[in-house]
């Protein structure tokens, strides 16, 4: 008798654990380009290299230059990129990698929970006790680890924290549209749109500080943020989010502080 094992694996499960490899690498690599960089310039070059690598994939399924000023696309650009790049690149300036990504790991919990007020998914009580014990735990990180670590500061973890919100509400919002537009054009847009509320803070930064001068181990830092912080990792997470909930792809964050 034969007997047949069907793996039935969700390609949207693929494509999140393979973005949330990436994405826990971006925290040690961050710091290592912050070394040769200022956070704004560092953001500034990576968004600019990643549209161009993504520009001529997502024209091909739709995507347009004026598409970027669209509210969706602002939205999700001001939230996923400026806002979580900028404070996050900024945060880890002033904590550790180890900190940073121990506070994003609440990201799940306050997903679960404005995803229940906002979109209506379904909350358990089992869920809900998690919710609560998982925002605890960031509220400890970033109060008691500051005061606990010497790499650590307050600041640092408060803009951890901030970068952290931003996500939730971009993944919010991606779960809301992200059906009415290809996931390479939601995430084509969104670096553009980032990109451009960026700007003015890397102008700023570069007529202070100057223009950087990297070797070629930040160099090799920002090519990896570019492809696969940037390009890479944004496109799993929209594509992940086009099979399954928030509720459901929020968890996977977990596998960022491992």
């Amino acid at each position: 008798m034969n007997h047949k094992i069907n793996f039935n694996i969700n390609p949207g499960t693929i494509a999140l654990v393979s973005a949330m490899i990436i994405w826990g690498l971006t925290f040690i690599v961050t710091k290592i380009a912050l070394s040769e960089t200022g956070p704004f310039t560092l953001n500034v070059i990576r968004l600019c290299a990643a549209w161009l690598v993504l520009y001529p994939f997502a024209y091909r399924q739709g995507y347009r230059l004026k598409d970027t000023l669209k509210p969706p696309f602002l939205w999700f650009g001001f939230t996923g990129v400026a806002l979580f790049y900028g404070a996050e690149t900024v945060g880890l300036n002033y904590t550790s990698a180890a900190s940073g990504s121990l506070i994003q790991a609440g990201i799940p919990a306050l997903t679960a929970l404005f995803s229940y007020l906002l979109l209506g998914e379904r909350l358990s009580l089992l869920q809900g006790a998690g919710v609560a014990l998982s925002v605890s735990g960031v509220v400890l990180i970033t109060v008691a680890g500051a005061y606990d670590t010497a790499n650590d500061s307050l600041l640092g973890n408060l803009l951890i924290v901030a970068s952290l919100l931003s996500w939730v509400a971009y993944t919010i919002q991606g779960k809301k549209w992200g059906g009415q537009y290809p996931t390479l054009v939601i995430t084509t847009a969104s670096m553009a749109s980032g990109f451009l509320f960026l700007l003015p803070f890397g102008g700023f930064e570069i007529a202070a500080q100057g223009l950087p001068h990297l070797s070629l181990s930040g160099i090799l830092a920002i090519a990896y943020l570019t492809l696969g912080g940037s390009a890479g990792a944004y496109f799993l997470w929209n594509y992940g989010l086009k099979h399954m909930n928030a509720v459901e792809a929020s968890p996977y964050i977990n596998l960022i502080p491992v």
